[in-house]
């Protein structure tokens, strides 16, 4: 098995959160929900990037002239 240096302040807030009694049962518990947040939260930044970019797009496409017709194509459907 892997071992990995982990700061003093690290490992004391680790050991406070696993345990019998605890809301982790063991550290591999605890790394694992952690992991799966940090990919929870990189999804969410993601999303959150392309939508500023298609908000991005839509306020260029308006300022253009191939909104207005955009616009005409759309009504006359």
């Amino acid at each position: 098995m892997a071992s990995v240096d982990i700061p003093a302040g690290l490992e004391k807030a680790i050991d406070e959160e696993v345990g019998e009694e605890k809301v982790y049962k063991n550290k591999s518990e605890l790394i694992r929900d952690a992991i799966r947040r940090l990919l929870e939260d990189k999804g969410r930044l993601n999303n959150r990037k392309l939508s500023d970019e298609i908000v991005q797009n839509i306020k260029e496409a308006k300022e253009s002239e191939n909104w207005n017709n955009w616009e005409e194509v759309k009504n006359s459907q």
